[in-house]
């Protein structure tokens, strides 16, 4: 398989960086806690988004001590939507640029945000034909387009942004999407509205109302 020089000058950028602030934060020989070490990858993490792009991951052998792998989307390409970004779990699942942005300022990631994405389009895959170009998932809802035999994620519009007639649209009764827990509240008085279940009527889901309590 031919090298891309691109991807494996970065590569090399990358892992010069990690080594240097790995050696920086670790000079003595020793054991390296467990709360060190989760530490040192939410800091860099961090740093290497900012420096690097959110669409790198990378792991650290705290036993051997520095870096190991780098891996970044399987292809990018530019278009008139701005730059595309590969799924690595769906291969025909493309992220815009204008999505990774979004989607990292609206859920406070950090950390890789392709994974991310990943892991909550496996569930919003789960309701596609309900909302044409739109997949709900339990944080927020995804708008897509279809081109050329592939799936585009134009942004991520995380669950705070939604009204109450889109929720309804996107949770409500007769559809597969699930509303994470953190939104859902057993006190009537701290719900926006409550969704019924419409075959029995006596399940109620109460909805937090996240304005009104950020």
């Amino acid at each position: 398989m031919m090298k891309n020089p691109d991807y494996e000058y970065k590569k090399f950028q990358i892992e010069k960086y990690l080594k240097s602030e790995f050696q920086k934060k670790f000079r003595k020989q020793g054991r390296i806690s467990i709360r060190k070490r989760q530490k040192f990858m939410q800091e860099i993490t961090r740093k290497a988004s900012r420096k690097f792009g959110k669409d790198i991951l990378f792991l650290i052998d705290f036993e051997k001590g520095g870096f190991v792998s780098l891996f970044s989307p399987a292809k990018t390409e530019s278009t008139d939507k701005g730059k595309l970004y590969q799924s690595f779990a769906h291969a025909q699942i493309y992220y815009t640029s204008h999505c990774i942005d979004r989607f990292s300022q609206r859920t406070d990631t950090m950390e890789n945000c392709i994974l991310k994405l990943d892991a909550y389009m496996g569930e919003a895959l789960l309701t596609f034909g309900e909302n044409e170009g739109f997949l709900p998932c339990p944080v927020g809802v995804f708008a897509y387009t279809l081109e050329d035999e592939r799936l585009i994620v134009k942004t991520f519009i995380n669950f705070d942004m939604l009204s109450e007639e889109q929720i309804l649209q996107f949770y409500g009764p007769g559809t597969t999407s699930l509303i994470a827990q953190e939104f859902l509240t057993d006190d009537f008085d701290q719900s926006d509205f409550i969704m019924m279940d419409e075959l029995s009527g006596e399940n109620e889901y109460h909805v937090e109302d996240s304005k009104s309590n950020p």
